[in-house]
């Protein structure tokens, strides 16, 4: 189930909001931590049982409480940190009995996992994964037990899955498109320079949405020149490596665009490497603008090596994704996908009480 931003069953009043605060209708990636080995007490459930025996009779052998299964993707990036840190929030808040693995960027261990998940008699089964198509066969063996799937941040290109919880990353990516047109306007006097696109981790419907919408966005300026798109992966030194040959291919650049905060540290890197950075407002100056809040971006745009960020909130995204499998259980309708909102982040506004309310989440976050 590829993210489409014409699905969206709900939306929050936050996210209809849009200005400074950018607030995008609903997203990323890769701290170390080893994986937690799922508990082996609880019977697998049948099979053959309908959705609503099977949820009925998984609290039953937990104890009352709901089992819910949990698989993320990896933790070495404080984004999914935040994640698993959300969906433990979720979980307590909710009551639920929560057991999770960690796949550490490996897309067929993901699938085993969630499907030892499955043998232990979760009530739902909660994915954050690593590829959209890799994920299949075990969103499709939860829908065989009658499981619901819940995604969360990225989705799955096939199965059935009850809800999907993420930001709107098409949208993301049109916001740093427009962003960038808005700097160079103001630089040239019309939307006009060379651009670099860092691409996120390909098989993925984060990277995939954001470039969607970038590429569209950016393709109205004529006077834009994409000079280079290439892959960062969602990871510093495979960004860092991929600017640094741009860099070197490229003397005039205006922009650059990373598809997490993770592509734009790599990039910045890069650019002090090649001992092209220039301070805020100098005519040569570099703009950076990537996504997800990370702590890295958050100090980079203090110190003016990044421009601008637009951050997601994935321990407040995670925890809503729970509440919706407590509505699930109860017989209550829950959203096939549901938009999490995003805020620009840039240096006028780090401080602020809207930027405060929102949550500097990567604050909350320890690798």
């Amino acid at each position: 189930m590829a993210w489409n931003s014409g699905r969206f069953d709900a939306w929050s009043k936050l996210g209809a909001r849009t200005g400074t605060a950018v607030l995008c209708a609903a997203a990323a990636l890769s701290g170390c931590s080893k994986s937690e080995s799922p508990s082996t007490t609880t019977a697998a459930s049948d099979a053959s049982a309908s959705p609503a025996a099977v949820a009925s009779a998984a609290p039953a052998a937990s104890g009352g409480k709901t089992k819910v299964g949990f698989s993320v993707s990896t933790l070495n990036n404080a984004f999914f940190v935040g994640l698993k840190l959300g969906v433990e929030k979720g979980a307590k808040d909710q009551g639920f009995d929560l057991v999770q693995t960690n796949a550490n960027g490996d897309a067929q261990q993901q699938v085993n996992d969630a499907i030892n998940l499955l043998s232990q008699g979760v009530t739902a089964l909660v994915l954050n994964p690593i590829d959209s198509k890799a994920i299949i066969p075990a969103v499709e063996k939860a829908n065989s037990m009658g499981i619901p799937v819940f995604t969360l941040d990225r989705g799955s290109d096939g199965g059935k899955v009850t809800s999907f919880v993420a930001s709107d990353n098409v949208a993301l990516g049109t916001t740093a498109a427009k962003w960038i047109a808005d700097q160079l306007k103001t630089r040239y006097g019309s939307p006009k320079g060379n651009v670099v696109d860092l691409i996120g981790l390909v098989g993925t419907t984060a990277a995939t949405d954001r470039e969607k919408g970038f590429s569209d966005e950016i393709a109205k300026y004529p006077d834009i020149k994409v000079v280079a798109r290439q892959e960062g992966a969602f990871d510093q030194e495979k960004s860092l490596n991929a600017m640094t040959n741009i860099l070197q291919k490229y003397p005039q650049i205006d922009a650059v665009f990373g598809a997490n905060d993770d592509n734009t540290v790599g990039a910045e890197k890069a650019i002090d490497n090649a001992n092209r950075y220039k301070p805020l407002g100098d005519k040569e100056h570099i703009m950076v603008i990537g996504a997800d809040g990370t702590a890295q971006a958050l100090s980079a745009i203090r110190a003016g090596k990044q421009d601008a960020t637009i951050s997601q909130n994935p321990i407040e995204m995670a925890a809503k994704a729970l509440s919706f499998i407590k509505d699930y259980t109860a017989k209550k309708d829950v959203p096939a996908n549901y938009a999490w909102p995003t805020l620009l982040i840039d240096k006028s506004n780090i401080d602020s009480d809207t930027t405060k309310k929102y949550g500097l989440w990567s604050l909350q976050v320890s690798q």
